[in-house]
């Protein structure tokens, strides 16, 4: 009988014997019981990550369709007089249009199932890939206050795991899929080193050959695991490490077997024939991961990438430009279009869609001008999206990109942002994974009117905080007193007097949705506080 993953934790492999090489050890590693980190996390909501490396150009993903200064000939004092794009998918605000190789995910949009978060950024943005990504995946931006190395994702685990019995570390908690090397964002905790899995086939153990050899491993694993040792020792390290190793393995490899629902983009027999070297891959893994049920993975990451479009973003069709069909652009936003369809169908028929929410992020955007070389050069604000299901409150956010009001620069100037980056990272760890964003970005950064982090969570509501709760439970403010009319403090914690708070009644409403609390009840879940 084959064994599960938690037949590896803390216990004898003696029906096995294995061996790793270099090219098949995996690079991740658990030290400490503080890794068994489920509770505190919403148990059924996932967060996937989807990088567009390179710098997107948020203006032909995003077309502001109206504006003159894209749609205008150069001669009429437009920007993009080869690149504009006139016949986008209009998004029935009478201002934006997807580009039309979105023609899939503007179907997410239209049902409601997708939002556009325009003009993020930070302030002072750098315009170098390998410093941009890094304040992205970092959470940071140059002038912050906080100074960390480690991932925000990373620092997210952290602040909400609390240990917990060796026997419950969940080897897969947060994970890279279609790529082999660990991101910043899910890098630097001290506690769990989470895997980066290219493909399925790649992530293994094998069987040692000769059988002499594989009786030796087995027995020395055999006397590791019934050594008695102190917790955080290097030896604990060693222990821990040999068996989650295996069990991250295992569960993989049940994984593995989950059978396809749609074909994504890649270059397999059973593929999309769309390019795609890590993203439609990527996302597929993490389909069947999900799928199998049987894993309490929270985080996902993936990439694409190809978006540093400085040359060949679009191409000639003999004498007439065609930045909709030909270049690298089109092609790169027709495998996003079919690789994130796909995953969202999967979700979909798998019943799974209500639980996730996929979040793009981009280190930067493109200028708003076109260059010499077919193409456009480093930028500042961009777009983020996001996709989910009853979690995410389709539509658009962040405001109009404003052309006619340049920030003075090179090239005629760049974009200014409207919304800090870490406004949309704060409503996904606040209204998704319930976490206190002050905590992961630091209460100075969190609070100061120089970013506007906090403020900025106002004006960008795209996630349903209450999905899926049950209207007869509730969270409430852990430090709760008398009445408030805006945010207020989190994360929240259940508290002994609630059910007395909730009906006490006089000068405050506690409500869930469109229900008002006004009966002693359990609070465990979120809750406006209203005046009377």
């Amino acid at each position: 009988m084959k064994s599960t993953r938690r037949d590896f934790l803390k216990a004898s492999l003696s029906s096995l014997a294995y061996y790793s090489t270099v090219s098949t050890v995996p690079m991740w590693l658990a030290k400490s019981a503080q890794a068994a980190c489920v509770a505190g996390i919403p148990d059924d909501r996932i967060l996937v990550i989807y990088q567009m490396a390179g710098g997107n150009d948020a203006l032909n993903t995003v077309i502001p369709y109206t504006d003159p200064k894209y749609f205008q000939t150069e001669a009429g004092g437009g920007l993009r007089h080869n690149l504009r794009i006139l016949n986008g998918l209009q998004l029935g605000d009478g201002l934006n249009a997807f580009h039309p190789k979105w023609v899939r995910l503007k179907d997410w949009y239209d049902a409601g199932y997708m939002a556009v978060i325009q003009n993020v950024g930070y302030p002072n943005p750098s315009l170098s890939h390998f410093t941009g990504t890094d304040l992205w995946e970092l959470g940071l931006s140059p002038s912050s206050s906080l100074t960390t190395s480690q991932g925000w994702l990373s620092r997210f685990f952290d602040n909400q795991c609390d240990g917990g019995p060796p026997g419950t570390i969940e080897p897969l908690m947060m994970m890279a899929n279609g790529i082999s090397k660990l991101p910043l964002a899910l890098s630097g905790s001290i506690n769990y080193f989470p895997p980066a899995v290219e493909d399925f086939d790649s992530y293994q153990i094998e069987a040692p050959n000769p059988v002499a050899y594989g009786n030796h491993i087995r027995t020395y694993i055999n006397f590791l695991n019934d050594l008695s040792v102190p917790v955080n020792s290097d030896l604990d390290f060693i222990q821990r490490a040999s068996n989650l190793t295996q069990a991250s393995i295992d569960d993989m490899a049940i994984a593995g077997q989950v059978p396809l629902i749609n074909l994504y983009p890649g270059s397999g027999p059973q593929t999309l024939p769309i390019y795609s070297p890590t993203l439609g891959p990527g996302l597929e893994m993490v389909s069947k991961i999900i799928r199998a049920g049987q894993f309490n993975t929270k985080v996902f990451f993936v990439h694409q990438t190809g978006y540093d479009t400085h040359a060949n973003q679009f191409a000639f069709n003999g004498a007439t430009p065609d930045p909709v069909n030909l270049g690298a652009h089109p092609r790169l936003l027709n495998e996003a279009d079919a690789s994130i369809d796909a995953f969202l169908k999967d979700m979909e028929a798998s019943g799974n869609l209500d639980r996730v929410v996929l979040l793009s992020f981009s280190e930067f955007g493109r200028r708003p001008q076109e260059n010499g070389s077919l193409g456009t050069d480093h930028g500042t604000a961009s777009c983020v999206f996001a996709f989910g299901g009853q979690g995410v409150i389709g539509g658009m956010y962040g405001g109009q990109p404003n052309l006619a009001n340049l920030v003075a620069g090179n090239q005629g100037g760049n974009l200014q942002h409207q919304v800090d980056f870490r406004s949309v990272y704060s409503i996904i760890l606040r209204d998704w994974l319930g976490v206190d964003p002050e905590v992961v970005f630091g209460a100075t950064d969190f609070n100061s009117p120089a970013f506007g982090i906090a403020t900025g969570m106002d004006t960008i509501r795209f996630i349903d905080e209450n999905a899926g709760v049950d209207l007869d439970t509730v969270w409430v403010d852990k430090n709760y007193s008398g009445y408030e009319s805006g945010s207020y403090d989190r994360p929240f914690r259940a508290l002994s007097d609630a059910a007395d708070k909730a009906a006490s009644g006089g000068t405050l409403k506690l409500k869930t949705g469109s229900t008002i609390i006004n009966t002693a009840q359990s609070i465990s879940k979120n809750v406006r506080i209203e005046k009377e």
